[in-house]
C-alpha cells in the first residue's frame, strides 16, 4: 500500500482547518442573526422606510446553504457542490456589477438629496434671519417715526412758547406806553387845573377891582 505524500497530508489538514473555520463563521453568523431576531423592536413606523425591523434582516439576505460547500478533501471536492459555468459566471458578474453601479448611483442620489435637505435647512435659517432683520428694521423705522413726531411736537411747542413770550413782551411794552400816555394826560389835566385856577383867581381879582371902582368915594 502506497504511503500518502506529505504534501497531500498537509493539503488535507489545511482543508479541514478551512472547513472548521467556515463552519465556525457560519455558526457565529447564525447566532448573531438569532440574537437580532430575539431583540425587541420599536413599533415606530418611519414614512418611506420599509426596512425598519431586525426581524426582516434574514428575509433580505440571499439564499445561502453553507453545508453544500463543505469540503473534506480539498483535492477531491464533491460534485454535489453548487457550480457555475464560465458563461454563467460572466453573465452573473455583469449583472452584479451593473446592480452595484446602480446601487452606487442610488446612494449618490440619496447623498445629493441629503445635501439638498441641508441646504434647504440653511435656506430656512437664512430666511428666518432675514425676517428677524426685517422686523428689527421696521422697529427702527417706527422708532425713527416716533422721534420725528416728537421732534415736530417739540418744535410746535417751541413756536407756541416764542409766540407767548412775544405776546408777553408786547403786552409789557404796550403797558409801559399806555402808562406814559396816562401820565402825560394826568400831567396835562393837572396843568389845566392849575391854569383854570389861576384864571379864576385873576378873574376874581379883576372883579374885586371893578367893584372897588364902582364904590363911591366919600
Amino acid at each position: 500500500m502506497a504511503r500518502p505524500s506529505l504534501s497531500k497530508n498537509a493539503s488535507q489538514r489545511r482543508g479541514r482547518s478551512l472547513a472548521k473555520k467556515a463552519v465556525g463563521a457560519t455558526k457565529s453568523t447564525s447566532k448573531t442573526a438569532s440574537k437580532l431576531v430575539e431583540e425587541k423592536t420599536s413599533d415606530v413606523n418611519i414614512p418611506t422606510l420599509s426596512f425598519t425591523s431586525p426581524n426582516e434582516i434574514e428575509s433580505q439576505l440571499p439564499e445561502f446553504k453553507p453545508q453544500e460547500y463543505k469540503v473534506s478533501d480539498p483535492l477531491n471536492p464533491p460534485k454535489s457542490m453548487p457550480q457555475a459555468t464560465q458563461s454563467q459566471f460572466v453573465s452573473a458578474s455583469r449583472i452584479y456589477d451593473s446592480g452595484m453601479r446602480a446601487l452606487q448611483l442610488t446612494g449618490k442620489a440619496f447623498d445629493l438629496t441629503s445635501l439638498r435637505f441641508q441646504v434647504e435647512g440653511k435656506k430656512a435659517k437664512a430666511f428666518s434671519a432675514g425676517a428677524q432683520a426685517a422686523t428689527a428694521f421696521e422697529k427702527a423705522k417706527g422708532d425713527f417715526t416716533d422721534y420725528q413726531i416728537q421732534l415736530q411736537n417739540n418744535q410746535q411747542k417751541n413756536i407756541e412758547l416764542k409766540t407767548a413770550k412775544l405776546r408777553t413782551t408786547t403786552a409789557d411794552k404796550i403797558a409801559a406806553i399806555t402808562e406814559k400816555e396816562l401820565n402825560q394826560k394826568l400831567s396835562q389835566a393837572r396843568a389845566g387845573a392849575k391854569l383854570a385856577k389861576l384864571q379864576t383867581q385873576e378873574k376874581q381879582t379883576k372883579l374885586a377891582e371893578f367893584k372897588l371902582q364902582l364904590t363911591p368915594r366919600v
